[in-house]
């Protein structure tokens, strides 16, 4: 009877010790899981696309990952799988825009998930604008979407927030703060010395992540002019670690230049890009820590840990293989197309700015601004004169300022980003000297009004707008006379 009874408590004993591992290693999966849920972690996705992910929020940035940008100026040196992305899209709970450029702000990427993001309700964050044109764009086509203003402190959930700065004429940076990580999005924003980089630090405090622009992304002085290019890529390596030094991030993550040139009027472009090896060697003999990441690369903050070195090898053999691409070309456009894409044009500006004024500038001003530009279309093999305050386009023998393929010249009129683009994809050459800085001084009128603004009297009370363009017309002239 003792024997059995012994028997009987040894054998409960032992089932009791069963049950009690196997609650506890189910509760260490537990915690195991939801641990894991919690950290905060970084995946690189693509070029300025990131998702920055906790257990509630799941945030996603600039989405470009297939076709051209900028007029088939820009391709990108590796493009995401569709089903990748739609896997992806089965995460995000936010997407947020920077800005309306086209590598960040990709109206084919909307067109082509729309329905998986209007089906999971995922919310679109942009920046309060004047002309509400993206807004407008996510509104009619049935996106839940918010629009946030400047360094106000959003709750995305109880331990993650975001603040929307300011930068230049369009761009955006955003600050993610989630559980006890501060995350620090600039993108594209010029942070180029230290005065402004302190005003971003006094608004953003400590930062652990800085993810920042690595390379050029515009027109720089044309195929003969490399000196600028190099200066260009070398002003970008100095530009971060200005950021570097005023910031103090823990980690660095150079990103959103991930692209090549990729027209048969640009290609040259691509001389003198900065690598993620060169940012990586740059820092060799400094404290900062710089993380470069390839697609699908996850970056959990609290491990410290990513392979840059395999990430840089990627992007390598990416850049390395541009030679074997295929590059865009033109298409012929005919003079009355031309002439009609001239008279929409000259439309768009009456309309939106004052017509006596420009003429007035125009007559009064020291600076010469608003005068007749003279475009070689060298594919048509002829000089056009345009002149909007007078609505003059015609055929000219006059020495032209720049040429360009007829098909620029038509995207130019009939888009009221055209000049925008055709500056960010250098489908031009500046033929007669200070061409440049002469045509932009009467075809960056769009860009104003891209930035909510006319040429009005109103502007003449407006000095931040005005020190600003004057500010980046003398930075081109100071370039084109190395």
């Amino acid at each position: 009877m003792v024997a059995w009874c012994d028997a009987l408590i040894e054998q409960g004993l032992v089932i009791g010790i069963v049950i009690l591992t196997l609650y506890n290693l189910t509760y260490i999966d537990y915690l195991l899981v939801n641990t894991s849920m919690q950290a905060t972690t970084i995946e690189f996705v693509n070029h300025a696309s990131v998702l920055i992910s906790n257990n509630k929020i799941a945030l996603l940035s600039d989405p470009w990952y297939r076709g051209d940008a900028f007029h088939k100026g820009w391709q990108l040196l590796y493009e995401n799988d569709p089903m990748e992305i739609a896997n992806l899209l089965s995460k995000v709970s936010h997407i947020w825009i920077s800005h309306e450029h086209p590598d960040h702000f990709s109206i084919s990427f909307f067109k082509q998930y729309g329905q998986i993001i209007r089906d999971r309700g995922i919310i679109v964050l942009f920046q309060e604008t004047i002309d509400k044109r993206v807004i407008s764009f996510l509104g009619v086509n049935k996106f839940r979407y918010k629009e946030i203003s400047f360094n106000c402190d959003i709750q995305l959930s109880d331990d993650f927030s975001i603040q929307c700065l300011k930068d230049g004429f369009y761009d955006s940076a955003l600050l993610v703060k989630s559980e006890n990580y501060t995350i620090l999005n600039i993108n594209d924003c010029q942070i180029r010395d230290k005065t402004r980089a302190l005003e971003v630090k006094n608004i953003c405090g400590e930062i652990d992540v800085l993810l920042t622009q690595f390379s050029y992304a515009a027109w720089k002085g044309g195929v003969s002019n490399k000196a600028w290019r190099e200066d260009a890529a070398n002003e970008k390596i100095q530009n971060i670690k200005t950021q570097v030094e005023v910031l103090k991030p823990s980690i660095t993550i150079p990103f959103a230049s991930f692209i090549f040139f990729s027209n048969e009027d640009n290609f040259y472009m691509n001389d003198s890009i900065n690598k993620p090896w060169d940012i990586v060697k740059s820092f060799d003999n400094q404290s900062a820590t710089i993380v470069v990441m390839k697609p699908g690369d996850t970056f959990k903050l609290e491990s410290e840990y990513c392979d840059t070195a395999n990430a840089c090898n990627f992007w390598d053999a990416q850049i390395t293989a541009v030679k074997n691409r295929e590059l865009n070309s033109y298409i012929e456009e005919t003079y009355q197309n031309l002439e009609d894409g001239f008279r929409r044009y000259r439309s768009r500006i009456i309309k939106n700015n004052n017509l006596f004024l420009l003429r007035l500038t125009s007559f009064l001003s020291p600076i010469k601004f608003f005068k007749p530009v003279y475009i070689l279309l060298d594919d048509l093999g002829y000089t056009v004169k345009i002149d909007y305050l007078n609505n003059i386009f015609v055929k000219s023998t006059k020495i032209p300022m720049l040429k360009m393929k007829s098909e620029c010249l038509g995207f130019l009129f009939h888009n009221q980003y055209g000049f925008d683009t055709l500056n960010v994809n250098a489908r031009f050459e500046e033929v007669s000297r200070n061409g440049w800085s002469l045509a932009t001084r009467t075809l960056s009128i769009e860009t104003l009004n891209n930035m909510g603004k006319r040429f009005t009297w109103l502007l003449f009370f407006d000095i931040a707008t005005i020190t600003l363009f004057i500010r980046t017309l003398l930075k081109v002239v100071r370039s084109l006379k190395k």
